[in-house]
């Protein structure tokens, strides 16, 4: 066991205690915003917490990090000083190679972890160490490109979307926290051990019953040269944004698919039940079921590719019984979100912000 595994074991509720937070039924008043009753949850079975009231997320290290507003290489070390006696720290250097943990021999010593949970762990752990690291030009960047965008900050909180601020710096973190072959598998990282989203700091989290699934990278604006607006998981098949929302559905209520998860983020925006596809090539037929009680309006991009989807997704439903129209854009717009974005303005011409 390295040494971020075992900090993981410690309790969260003590690490609170002990930075001199009062925990009441593993509540507490969240540090990070004013407030009167506690908001933030200690959750003990994953040594994490989130606040209802701001929005903030993460696990025991990076409450601790954040509480004495250490960076996380200086807060490992103060745990380890304080909670595992004997550990004697060394001032950090990069690695010459990547330092492989060997989950692979605790596999055979333990029952095994499903692999969708292992990769939910370090999908998590990834936003987690993101949203502890100290806001910088980068993030301050995204921020004005989503609201330039048309974005609400109750939507890129709703959505929980986050940012690496420091590539480095997270990809040394995960790589002391799990083995070379989970990070590869779950997509996160491609067959050079490095991780995907260099060129793409804005990250969209797409979760399924609370929990991590698939994620997705973008550039800021326009991308460089010799890389696409958007960056998947290496070799993993997409899956649907917001798919949850279809779990709270009435009969017969409306829902859009759209091909961008910006699109679905504007319509959700504007009071509508939507998921996104993610690329306008994939659907995958179990998906249907999934729609079976909705009135389906397919609202995608206004381009062959386009087009082209929504004539297949008709045969597809069609297939299936279920009932499904089509919304086109006006000539002079490529995407939903442009399209909204155009007609109301940025958030930065309606206030929002």
């Amino acid at each position: 066991m390295n040494i971020l595994e075992e900090l993981s074991q410690i309790s969260i509720v003590q690490i609170a205690q002990d930075l001199g937070l009062e925990v009441q039924r593993n509540r507490i008043l969240c540090p990070f915003h004013q407030e009167d009753s506690p908001s933030l949850v200690l959750y003990s079975h994953t040594n994490s917490f989130y606040c209802f009231g701001c929005a903030k997320t993460g696990n025991a290290i990076s409450l601790y990090a954040e509480v004495k507003q250490l960076s996380i290489k200086d807060s490992i070390q103060g745990m380890a000083k304080e909670y595992l006696g004997a550990y004697n720290p060394t001032p950090y250097q990069k690695p010459s190679k990547p330092i492989t943990p060997s989950l692979d021999v605790k596999r055979i010593q333990e029952k095994e972890k499903p692999v969708e949970e292992i990769h939910s762990q370090i999908y998590e752990a990834f936003r987690d160490f993101c949203l502890q690291q100290p806001s910088n030009e980068l993030s301050q960047q995204a921020l004005a490109y989503l609201k330039k965008r048309g974005f609400s900050e109750k939507t890129i909180k709703d959505f929980r979307l986050f940012f690496v601020k420091d590539y480095a710096s997270a990809s040394w973190y995960l790589k002391q926290r799990f083995s070379t072959l989970d990070l590869q598998e779950s997509g996160l990282f491609n067959d050079k051990n490095n991780l995907i989203f260099y060129a793409h700091p804005l990250i969209i989290p797409y979760y399924r019953h609370g929990r991590i699934v698939y994620l997705q990278g973008r550039v800021l604006g326009m991308p460089p040269e010799g890389h696409s607006r958007y960056q998947f998981l290496y070799k993993h098949p997409l899956t649907l944004f917001n798919a949850d929302a279809l779990d709270k559905i009435k009969i017969d209520q409306e829902v859009y698919i759209t091909e961008g998860a910006f699109d679905c983020m504007r319509l959700a925006q504007e009071g509508k039940v939507a998921v996104s596809l993610g690329t306008a090539n994939v659907f995958k037929r179990e998906w249907a079921k999934l729609f079976k009680r909705a009135q389906v309006i397919f609202y995608l991009d206004n381009d062959k590719a386009g087009h082209r989807a929504a004539d297949e997704l008709e045969k597809i439903f069609t297939h299936f019984g279920l009932s499904c129209t089509r919304k086109e854009l006006p000539d002079a717009y490529k995407d939903v979100n442009d399209f909204y974005t155009d007609r109301l303005g940025s958030n930065e011409q309606l206030g929002l912000f």
